[in-house]
């Protein structure tokens, strides 16, 4: 827990672009943690299953000038292989350092005051062919 309060990269995954509200996120640290988490928003709060558990596994390799990050993520019954033209809403983000240098990068930014990453409804298009 807390790992989003490190040195981490997060996918946000929306598999069904009728329902933006309920996704995925999963973390990757350059040290080997991560963590993998369903979401839920309901009108009143956001619903966090931690018990979700997706298979997925992480490599991460850290040189003197780069670190490389890699997530892999099994279709399963939360995560369906995609058929062609599907669309998914996917994001991307990447947090470094810590405060109060932190700094964030996105593939699509939110745009928020105060970095906030649970914005579906800003998330890109992942379009399958």
């Amino acid at each position: 827990m807390g790992l989003w309060d490190r040195d981490v990269c997060e996918i946000f995954l929306a598999p069904d672009e009728a329902v933006v509200e309920r996704y995925f996120e999963f973390e990757a640290a350059p040290n080997g943690e991560w963590l993998d988490v369903a979401i839920h928003w309901t009108p009143e709060k956001r619903e966090s299953d931690w018990e979700f558990n997706s298979h997925m596994t992480t490599a991460s390799q850290v040189e003197r000038d780069r670190i490389t990050i890699g997530m892999r993520i099994p279709w399963n019954h939360w995560i369906h292989e995609p058929q062609t033209n599907e669309r998914w809403r996917v994001n991307l983000f990447r947090c470094v350092g810590s405060d109060p240098t932190r700094g964030y990068l996105a593939w699509q930014p939110t745009l928020t005051p105060k970095a906030n990453f649970h914005l579906p409804q800003v998330f890109g298009w992942l379009v399958f062919k």
